[in-house]
């Protein structure tokens, strides 16, 4: 049921121009996601939570390190809507 929940709700989140992308992007992370878990749960019993903590935690600091680095958002304020966003970028003052 979460799932269906969940590709519902990215094919309402995005626009008609990029829902496709969006919805075949979200796709392949929970497919990505339910290949993984497995792993990480075999490799949790066996070593401890330490594999399990420890996978969640890289991916955490690599998705962090990745708006830091890129050249989209490095230097600019996160915006809070993206009405803010939209307005920002047609004012010159965005990516």
């Amino acid at each position: 049921m979460a799932f269906n929940v969940l590709v519902i709700y990215t094919m309402e989140l995005f626009p008609t121009s990029v829902r496709n992308t969006a919805a075949a992007v979200g796709r392949q992370a929970i497919m990505v996601g339910a290949v993984i878990s497995p792993l990480l749960v075999a490799g949790g019993r066996r070593k401890g939570d330490l594999v399990s903590y420890g996978a969640a935690g890289v991916v955490v600091v690599l998705c962090g390190l990745g708006v830091v680095w890129l050249p989209e958002t490095k230097g600019l304020a996160i915006s809070d809507t993206l009405d803010e966003q939209e307005s920002r970028e047609n004012n010159g003052g965005g990516v």
